[in-house]
């Protein structure tokens, strides 16, 4: 349960054992390889082609899979991925066609841009010369004489009159025609003299007239709108047509993701090859390692040529060694959080085994309620089971399915049972208390009529969080720093925290008997502060002055604290809505008739609804105190994460041979 060491090697091996090794250490899957290229270049360009050609064949494959996604059936959720071995996804790339499906995806996709731009162009058109149908001028008549104008087009139809009284006031000879007239807009056509053009265009701007081109076409206009009806039919048919070619090919998506895996594999592989040293026989590849795995390495080269040598080199000057971290198959789900936040450095402690209790708790306290904690671990816990999901995926789910555990507990113990109040319950699901309040079983505190309880045990294990933060950080700077600086700079703060606690324990009667102590103790360590935290101040005044000061940083502590309030916030939050979608429950069931229909639905909508919204909030608001309050105590993060070769699967799930 800590970052896994690592070690920097560096592997030489005969050029005729090239393509066996590769397959090696992809099959390996726990060599992070770097690039060693710089220092001995390679002079064969074969390599950077092998590349271009696994780039373009992948970039193909995404194309087809992104454009038959819409058409494909979509899988079940419980199918979960595509589950095949490594030799079967080998045999597809090998054997199916994948080239002609991606051609033909090509093909269509020209077809279909093409039918869509056409049928843009056309509804445009439609659009402009629809409202003219009705005009009974050839087309050919549009273009007026040598003597004679017309112009067509549209202006607001509350100035259409007044318009038409000014054009016709221009000249005598001028005619204009109203061809149809809609609640905004009126089409005009016009035909004038051509020497008072002039004039009519002037009085037709002053009514922002917005003058149509007539087509360059013969005929009646309405034949010219049939024409553009028939190529907007046409299109339509080109893009049903294309859209059942692509269910067509749709068919084949399951394959076409075996093979995008495929050349996932041989594309990071030949890539892996861009960053290897090159000799005229043999190939370097420089990289990192866990340590542990260095002799399975070392088995599995012996198994297929002892043509090459590995030894252990030292790191570049400021070169940081990538992030392993392991843990126990409990922890592990816990991960989740930590990736989510960013990666210790390799010199820091892993937070994940600290933070996992702290997190589940935290989580519980926000829900609140057992029912919900139940149903939770039911549905992680049959997805589990029943589905086939990613290692991320699963972690997540795993660690959903134990915060559904604790809040199942948690939650019996402040008495959520999908919000309903003990009062209301049969004598059998409830005790009377020491306080004469009615409690369901196990039930212990009352958070809706005892905020206060709440309160003071979610700033109780605040408080404890932090103070585990603070020894961590302790630890760290005691085993990787000056063992003096981490005594009197770390060491005294969570001494002086620690006495705290034990007065604040003391003072709530909880241990009485360590009062005295206590005090001595908090008093020995704010002395401790003061005598230590200026030491680097030459002048004993401004020595002492900095000691003083920095008891200043208890206010920060205690700010610290006061954020895990937040938990009885959120989980006050879910016990209230839960009573809320219960009165609303009550209020429908009364209705007549029907109203037990409405009741049930409102019940369990909104239960759901109060699941699902309090658990994302409560997964984020714990997190965020272990990102916030917790890690800030004692990690920088920033660590680099271990990439190792290895074959990455996006659609493909790995079945054991």
């Amino acid at each position: 349960m800590a970052i896994a060491p690592v070690q920097k090697i560096q592997l030489a091996v005969a050029k005729s054992h090239k393509k066996k090794f590769l397959e090696l250490l992809q099959d390996f899957g726990s060599f992070q390889v770097d690039d060693f290229s710089e220092q001995l270049p390679s002079t064969d360009n074969e390599a950077l082609k092998e590349n271009q050609h696994a780039e373009l064949n992948f970039a193909n494959i995404e194309f087809a899979i992104k454009i038959l996604t819409p058409h494909a059936k979509k899988r079940g959720l419980l199918e979960g991925p595509i589950v095949l071995s490594d030799e079967e996804i080998a045999e597809k790339a090998k054997n199916f066609d994948y080239d002609a499906i991606v051609k033909k995806c090509y093909e269509i996709e020209g077809q279909i841009t093409t039918a869509k731009n056409e049928l843009t162009a056309a509804n445009n058109e439609l659009a402009t010369y629809k409202p003219w149908e009705k005009l009974k001028a050839g087309l050919q008549n549009l273009k007026g004489t040598k003597t004679t104008g017309v112009i067509l087009g549209a202006l607001k139809t509350q100035v259409a009159e007044n318009a038409i009284l000014e054009i016709e006031n221009v000249s005598p000879l001028t005619s204009v025609e109203k061809v149809k007239e809609e609640a905004v807009n009126s089409y005009l056509i016009i035909v004038f003299d051509k020497e008072v053009e002039k004039d009519i265009r002037k009085t037709l701007s002053e009514f922002k007239f917005a003058e149509t081109e007539a087509p360059a076409e013969h005929g009646p206009i309405k034949d010219y709108i049939n024409k553009i009806e028939e190529n907007i039919e046409k299109n339509e048919s080109n893009l049903k047509k294309a859209d059942e070619e692509l269910k067509k090919l749709a068919l084949h998506m399951d394959d076409l993701k075996a093979v995008h895996d495929y050349m996932g594999w041989q594309k990071e592989k030949i890539e892996a090859i861009q960053k290897f040293g090159n000799t005229q026989k043999v190939f370097i590849i420089s990289g990192w390692i866990e340590t542990k795995k260095r002799p399975q390495l070392e088995e599995a080269l012996n198994n297929e040529t002892n043509e090459f040598s590995i030894m252990e080199i030292q790191p570049d000057e400021g070169e940081a060694p990538p992030v392993i971290i392991k843990n126990s198959n409990f922890t592990s789900p816990f991960e989740t959080l930590t990736f989510m936040y960013g990666l210790p450095k390799h010199d820091e402690m892993d937070p994940t085994p600290y933070l996992s209790i702290f997190f589940v708790v935290f989580f519980a306290l926000c829900l609140t309620d057992a029912a919900y904690g139940i149903v939770l671990f039911a549905c992680t816990a049959l997805a589990l089971k029943f589905m086939k999901m990613g290692d991320g995926m699963k972690r997540l789910v795993k660690l959903l399915m134990y915060c559904g555990i604790t809040t199942a507990v948690i939650g019996a113990i402040f008495g959520g049972w999908f919000g309903l109040e003990a009062k209301n319950m049969p004598d059998f699901m409830t005790y009377t208390a020491a306080n004469g309040e009615k409690m369901f079983f196990l039930q212990q505190i009352n958070a809706v009529t005892n905020p206060l309880a709440v309160l003071i045990l979610a700033l109780g294990l605040g408080f404890l969080q932090i103070v585990v933060g603070v020894y961590m950080k302790f630890i760290h700077n005691f085993r990787h720093g000056s063992k003096k600086d981490a005594i009197m700079d770390t060491g005294t703060w969570a001494f002086m925290l620690t006495g705290i606690g034990f007065y604040i324990l003391a003072a709530a009667g909880l241990l009485p008997g360590l009062a005295e102590l206590a005090k001595w103790w908090v008093l020995i360590a704010a002395v401790g502060l003061i005598l230590t935290q200026g030491r680097d101040k030459k002048n004993i005044i401004a020595r002492l002055l900095s000691g003083v000061l920095s008891l200043y940083g208890l206010v920060g502590y205690m700010s610290d604290v006061l954020s895990y309030s937040r938990l009885l916030a959120l989980g006050l939050a879910t016990t209230i809505i839960g009573l809320a979608v219960n009165v609303i429950t009550g209020l429908a069931g009364n209705l007549p008739y029907i109203g037990w229909i409405f009741a049930i639905v409102i019940f369990i909508g909104g239960h759901i609804f109060n699941l699902v919204i309090n658990t994302l909030g409560s997964f984020i608001h714990a997190g965020r105190l272990q990102f916030v309050e917790f890690f800030s105590k004692f990690m920088e993060g920033g660590g680099k994460e271990f990439k190792p070769l290895t074959k990455k699967n996006k659609y493909v799930f790995i079945k054991n041979n």
